[in-house]
C-alpha cells in the first residue's frame, strides 16, 4: 500500500532535516525550502495527503503558500507551523490558508505526530467519501439509463397514429375511426385553410375543365 505523500515547507534546512528524519519511515516525505519551490512541487507531484508550512519565510508567507494550495492542491490538508504566537499569524493562516489546525514551534515530534495522523485520516476520509459518491452517481446513472429509454419509448408510442390504408381515418384511444381534418381539430390547436394542390388541380379541376369545354363544343 502506498504511503501517504506529505509536503513540509520551511526555509530553515535543519527544520526540514528534522522532519525528514522525524517522519520518513512512516511517510513519503517531499521538501521545500520557500513558497515558490512548494508551489512547484504542488503543481508537480499529485496525491498530497497534508501540506505543512512554516509561516515565517522570505518571499511568499506560509499563510499565502496555504492560500494557494487551496486551489493548486484542494484535496490536501493544510497545517501552519509558526513560532509567533502573535493573532494575526494565526488569523492569516486560518482565512487565506483554512488550515487543518496551527502548531507553534519550537515543535516535539509527538505532538506533531499526533497532528500529521488526524490530518492524514482526515485526507482519507474525504477521498473515500468522494470516491463513494462517484460510486454513487454512477449507480444512478445506470439505473436511470433504462427509464430514459423506456420513457423515449412510450413517447414514441405515443406519438403513434393508427391510421387507415385506405379511407385515411385515424383511429382514437377508444377506438373510434375520425377524419383526419376532425381529429386534428379536436386533439390539436391546428387551424384549416383549403386550398388545391397543383397535382388535385390537374387531376380534377383541369380534367374537369376539359369535359365542360367538350360539352360547350358539342352543344355549339
Amino acid at each position: 500500500m502506498n504511503r501517504p505523500r506529505l509536503l513540509f515547507i520551511d526555509d530553515e534546512e535543519i527544520n526540514r532535516s528534522n522532519f525528514q528524519q522525524t517522519f520518513a519511515d512512516e511517510y513519503e516525505i517531499l521538501l521545500a525550502g520557500s513558497g515558490e519551490e512548494a508551489l512547484e512541487i504542488m503543481v508537480r507531484e499529485s496525491n498530497l495527503a497534508l501540506i505543512l508550512s512554516d509561516q515565517r519565510m522570505p518571499g511568499i508567507s506560509g499563510a499565502e503558500v496555504l492560500a494557494l494550495a487551496r486551489k493548486v492542491a484542494p484535496q490536501a490538508e493544510r497545517i501552519m507551523i509558526t513560532g509567533y504566537s502573535e493573532p494575526d499569524d494565526i488569523m492569516a493562516a486560518i482565512n487565506q490558508g483554512q488550515v487543518y489546525r496551527y502548531i507553534l514551534k519550537p515543535w516535539t515530534s509527538e505532538e506533531l505526530r499526533i497532528a500529521i495522523i488526524h490530518a492524514v485520516e482526515r485526507h482519507q476520509l474525504k477521498q473515500e467519501n468522494h470516491a463513494l459518491l462517484l460510486a454513487l452517481e454512477k449507480k444512478n446513472a445506470e439505473l436511470e439509463e433504462p427509464v430514459r429509454a423506456r420513457t423515449m419509448e412510450l413517447k414514441n408510442l405515443q406519438s403513434l397514429l393508427p391510421i387507415c390504408s385506405y379511407c385515411r381515418k385515424i383511429r382514437d384511444d377508444k377506438n373510434a375511426w375520425h377524419g383526419l381534418e376532425e381529429y386534428l381539430l379536436r386533439h390539436t390547436d391546428i387551424l384549416f385553410t383549403h386550398g388545391i394542390c397543383p397535382h388535385c388541380y390537374d387531376k380534377a379541376i383541369a380534367e374537369n375543365m376539359l369535359l365542360l369545354d367538350e360539352l360547350n363544343s358539342k352543344g355549339e
